[in-house]
């Protein structure tokens, strides 16, 4: 079909340059000559014998089968246009012959068509050969192209085979493999060999910098690695790839202005090909495939570097996960040496039991609290070890720990040793779990045994040191106002009747005895006052928060400080020596306040817990500046504060005292139920 468009084309042109073609000109000669030849014997030229032929033929008949050369000879030249065109002139040429000159017109006439039909037929039955062997051509041609396309096909086939095939061998590999260092060499392995290129990056992407960092690389040179690594997202030729998650290609890196570095056209690198990594959805890093050489990546071959990509993203992440995985593995191994040489070599003791009350575990520490060999006391039931009045407090602990409530640790409990002896510790519970099932529970216990027998003892010497001080204050107090305030009511008395009764003395004397009354009078308040201080009837009388209250009244009154008391929980009254000491605290506190603090405004304020009582007193004064411990406090001079803070730690309280110069002084105390 090509073929015929073509001589279709070269007829056209012929046609409309025919004096410029020597088919042309040839074509005129012959018939020029064969039309002289037609009509020699009308010119009296006879240039050739006459001839006896056969078939009846005549001359005429022979010179007008000559037409048939110029008719042929026009078709070969000019195909069938131009085997008509010469049939038409020869018509032409014969025709007047026919009209004018033959003796036989109908014979000539009859002649002349059949030679015309001749002359048609031959034409047509050549450009039908002819159109036969062009179509026979096309046909072959078609053929070749189609085994050719069908050979290109069949390479494709087998090359993608070979990719297939490749691809399985490295998926599986990358599958297999949990090292990322092989995994990335396993993965630029394959891009080389399945995509024929020449250079391949891969970049993992560090999410928290959010930079491209290079995790491997395979035909350039370390400096242009150390060159692209860091590189941020959004920028550069991978950088875009990372952020915006679709493949990129550079043609030709020679042409772009936009994304290709310095450092590639150093490196020679000509088209590059990046697509993104994905793991679970998630963009991981990059892949880049470069050549040194301009080459055109199809389709189907960006598909496949993107599949490649996407397994790599998912055989790295795998990788990073199960190096995770190892090295939490290796982190919770050494935590459970730790744990373990903790657990054996702890100073309290550690023991695990089961439900039913046996012991599974325990440390040495543990032994010798319960005071039995180790191996004896794995598998032992620790109800043997408790009191009888420890058992239901013991279940009582299980129930709330086991129906998931909260309880207040640590608690005290009593133990009877393998020899029969009593020991207190104070313990911590803890319930054991495995997948939400409780298994046991575990005990961190200390025994305290020492502590409450000092603690006892220290109470009852408190008792006694706190009774005898109380008893030698009211002594005191009491001979103070018996012995001293009545002499010197006395003394008063007798000095007022001297001064009114005796009419002698000058005036100056007199002046200076009654001054020496006032002194006297004076004298008797602050005796009265240190009397009633040194042990107050209200506080045995009435208790605590009556006392407190008083003392209140007292500041109000004395030293004009707008002081104000209050009292938050549920009344109740303590032991003596407990409501001495706390009262002592609060009596000093605001004497401080009175005579050191410069304050307008003191608050008292009492907090009555079941589990403690807290007493805050804050004033708005100059404050002073604290030592770095409460234990240099009488160093400095502030033998009040550590003598509150001595009777706070008798009681078995906490003291605490927080004080800027200009900001005031607030101190706590804190005494366990």
């Amino acid at each position: 079909m090509r073929s015929s468009n073509q001589d279709n084309v070269k007829a056209v042109e012929y046609g409309k340059r025919p004096m410029r073609d020597l088919h042309f000109w040839l074509i005129a000669f012959v018939t020029l000559l064969i039309t002289v030849y037609y009509y020699s014997d009308q010119a009296f030229i006879n240039w050739f014998p006459n001839l006896t032929l056969p078939f009846g033929l005549t001359k005429h008949s022979i010179d007008r089968l000559l037409y048939l050369i110029p008719i042929i000879y026009g078709y070969l030249a000019f195909n069938l246009r131009g085997g008509l065109i010469a049939l038409l002139v020869s018509l032409l040429a014969v025709l007047p012959d026919a009209l004018f000159i033959s003796p036989n017109k109908a014979s000539a006439f009859i002649e002349i068509f059949i030679i015309g039909a001749i002359s048609i037929a031959i034409l047509f039955r050549i450009n039908y050969q002819r159109l036969k062997r062009e179509r026979v051509k096309l046909t072959v041609q078609r053929l070749e192209s189609t085994q050719k396309k069908l050979h290109l096909k069949v390479r494709d086939s087998i090359e993608q085979e070979n990719q297939l095939a490749v691809i399985t061998v490295f998926s599986a590999m990358l599958s297999q493999s949990l090292d990322i260092k092989q995994v990335i060499e396993t993965a630029i392995e394959m891009v080389m060999e399945v995509m024929k290129v020449e250079v391949v990056l891969i970049f993992s992407l560090d999410k928290q910098a959010k930079e491209l960092r290079v995790t491997g690389f395979e035909g350039v040179k370390q400096e242009y690695a150390a060159a692209v690594d860091g590189m941020k997202l959004g920028e550069g030729f991978c950088g875009r790839v990372a952020k915006t998650g679709r493949p990129l290609l550079i043609e030709d890196t020679a042409t772009d202005t936009e994304l290709t570095t310095d450092d590639t056209r150093r490196e020679k690198i000509r088209t590059q090909l990046s697509v993104p990594l994905r793991s679970r959805g998630k963009i991981t890093g990059t892949l880049c495939a470069s050549t040194r050489a301009p080459r055109q990546f199809t389709h189907s071959e960006i598909e496949l570097l993107t599949a490649i990509g996407n397994l790599t993203g998912i055989a790295m992440e795998n990788a990073r996960l199960n190096n995770e995985r190892e090295m939490a593995s290796e982190q919770l191994k050494q935590s459970e040496k730790k744990y373990r040489e903790l657990f054996e070599h702890a100073h309290d003791a550690i023991w695990v039991q089961d439900l039913s009350g046996k012991i599974t575990a325990a440390n040495h520490a543990a032994a010798d609290l319960f005071g039995c060999p180790l191996p004896e006391l794995i598998g032992a039931d620790t109800q043997k070890f408790l009191p009888v009045g420890e058992i239901p407090v013991s279940d009582k602990v299980r129930e709330r720990l086991l129906a998931g409530q909260t309880m207040k640790q640590p608690y005290t409990k009593k133990l009877i040793k393998k020899g029969g002896n009593e020991a207190i510790l104070t313990v911590t519970t803890n319930l054991i779990s495995d997948n939400g099932h409780p298994g046991g529970f575990q005990f961190i216990g200390r025994d305290i045994t020492k502590e409450v027998r000092m603690q006892e003892n220290l109470s009852f010497y408190l008792q006694q040191i706190t009774r005898a001080h109380e008893e030698e204050r009211q002594r005191i107090s009491r001979d103070l106002h018996d012995s001293t305030a009545q002499n010197l009511i006395a003394t008063l008395h007798q000095l007022e009747n001297f001064c009114q009764t005796d009419e002698y003395l000058p005036m100056p004397k007199l002046r200076s005895l009654w001054s020496l009354h006032e002194q006297l009078k004076e004298l008797l308040q602050e005796i009265r006052r240190l009397s009633r201080d040194l042990r107050p009837s209200i506080l045995d009388d009435l208790g605590l928060l009556p006392a407190v209250e008083w003392l209140t009244e007292q500041i109000k009154v004395e030293h004009r400080i707008a002081a104000e008391f209050t009292v938050s929980g549920n009344e109740k009254r303590f032991s003596p020596e407990i409501e001495v000491m706390l009262f002592r605290i609060i009596q000093e506190a605001l004497r401080n306040i009175a005579k050191h603090a410069e304050a307008t405004k003191a608050k008292i304020n009492i907090d009555l817990k079941d589990t403690e009582t807290r007493v805050t007193i804050s004033d708005n004064g100059k404050g002073f500046r604290l030592p770095s411990t409460l234990g240099d406090l009488s160093r400095h001079g502030k033998l009040g504060i550590d003598g509150m803070q001595t009777r706070a730690r008798l009681v078995g309280g906490t003291f605490y005292v927080r004080s800027r110069h200009g900001e005031g002084t607030t101190i706590t105390v804190t005494i366990p139920a």
